[in-house]
């Protein structure tokens, strides 16, 4: 009965919430998408089959002429791979600076910085304060940035597609972190990212993995880098808020079902790191050797999240595996 109770209490919850942003979503993008958000938001853990379907015809829809207008740009291998730069530049991004960032993300952003290899990379920290030396947005980017409609995570979603697009380079989020040597095979081909493509483990996505739109690397001739660019742009043109939280999966799609030359490049890219997602999952299990060598046998790169409770120790004193990581990566420091 208890049970029973309490997820009754949980629907009445979402039933709150979704009805509270209904009305928006409904002059945003129609009845019909407003229905299709507040129905897969009431049954957890959301983003069924049915909705992905759904939000991607709705986006192809709104796409349509954009996508019939827009002139790809070709793969030129006589351009500069990285121009203006001697090193491959690496982008990171924390708007508000790193005194600002959480003890997670430090974390990551110090060990990436001894991942580096020197002779090849350069890191290139972007924050308010700089971003400016680097890219200047569409005046009408920043004003809806300005309005409160576009949220810091979008504008950095299409940071990434600007800095990409002019430099080339890598792009990974603030809290990736790596557990052996930078993969410089990521620079063998115009684009690369993690990818482990699998229909159904994936039916969640709408990339169904074959990318991930938190690490990707490539040439600053590379078509999709402009392409996502520019239909960011176009969206924001038209509305005032974003259809999903993960847009970037979906103008990275029309990219990829409407150009060869985009689907190639995705396709090029080789299942990698699949176990991206376990490491996260585990921060605060008691650490043993065994246990960190099964989840990085696989893997270089893992996304973690500072969006859960922590634990450095367990109950009776034990390191965390969260625990060792950080002991592991300020020891390096010394």
């Amino acid at each position: 009965m208890t049970h029973f109770l309490q997820r009754a209490y949980h629907l009445i919850q979402r039933i709150i919430k979704e009805s509270k942003i209904y009305p928006q979503n409904k002059k945003n993008f129609g009845t019909h998408i407003a229905k299709v958000i507040f129905r897969d938001g009431l049954i957890p853990p959301g983003k069924s089959s049915e909705y992905i379907s759904q939000i991607e015809a709705y986006i192809h829809e709104e796409m349509r002429g954009f996508v019939r207008n827009y002139k790809i740009e070709k793969i030129d291998e006589r351009k500069e791979k990285y121009p203006g730069f001697d090193k491959v530049p690496v982008w990171l991004c924390w708007w508000q600076g790193e005194e600002s960032m959480p003890e997670l993300v430090k974390m990551c952003y110090t060990r990436l910085k001894q991942s580096i290899p020197q002779d090849l990379m350069e890191l290139h920290f972007i924050t308010f304060d700089n971003y400016k030396d680097y890219v200047i947005f569409p005046e009408h980017i920043m004003k809806k940035y300005h309005e409160k409609k576009i949220t810091m995570t979008t504008l950095s979603d299409m940071l990434r597609f600007e800095l990409l697009s002019r430099y080339g380079g890598f792009w990974m989020d603030a809290t990736v972190f790596f557990t052996g040597e930078f993969p410089k095979e990521f620079l063998d081909k115009p684009f690369y990212s993690q990818k482990m493509y699998d229909p159904i483990k994936c039916s969640r996505e709408a990339c169904k993995g074959r990318w991930c739109g938190f690490f990707m690397t490539g040439y600053s001739y590379n078509p999709l880098f402009s392409f996502v660019r520019d239909a960011f742009y176009h969206w924001w043109k038209r509305f005032d808020t974003i259809v999903d939280y993960v847009l970037i999966d979906y103008l990275i799609l029309e990219g990829y079902k409407n150009y060869p030359e985009i689907k190639k490049l995705i396709d090029d890219v080789p299942d990698n790191n699949v176990d991206i997602f376990e490491l996260y999952q585990k921060l605060n299990e008691p650490y043993t050797r065994e246990l960190y060598e099964e989840l990085t046998k696989n893997n270089v790169i893992h996304k973690l999240t500072y969006k859960m409770e922590l634990h450095k120790q367990t109950s009776d004193g034990q390191d965390t595996l969260y625990g060792y990581l950080l002991k592991d990566v300020y020891q390096n420091e010394r």
